[in-house]
């Protein structure tokens, strides 16, 4: 399993596509009830990203990776 270098953790274009589409599936089950995602959702994307890229990815990776994505 590849670890992050230090606290930070590197989010390819085929994981950030895979966040998008699962926050997306979630949004359409009705996680996202305000501005913001469940933390169920956030852990779903962890847990899915996790295992298909063979990485540690942390919730609070998502959380703050979400933040990034929207600005651009």
């Amino acid at each position: 399993m590849q670890k992050c270098k230090g606290k930070h953790f590197t989010w390819s274009k085929p994981m950030s596509h895979m966040l998008l589409e699962i926050l997306v599936e979630e949004a359409l089950k009705g996680s996202k009830p305000s501005s913001t995602f469940k933390a169920e959702s956030f852990i779903k994307v962890a847990i899915e990203i996790s295992q298909k890229f063979n990485v540690q990815c942390k919730p609070k990776h998502v959380e703050n990776h979400l933040k990034i994505v929207k600005k651009e």
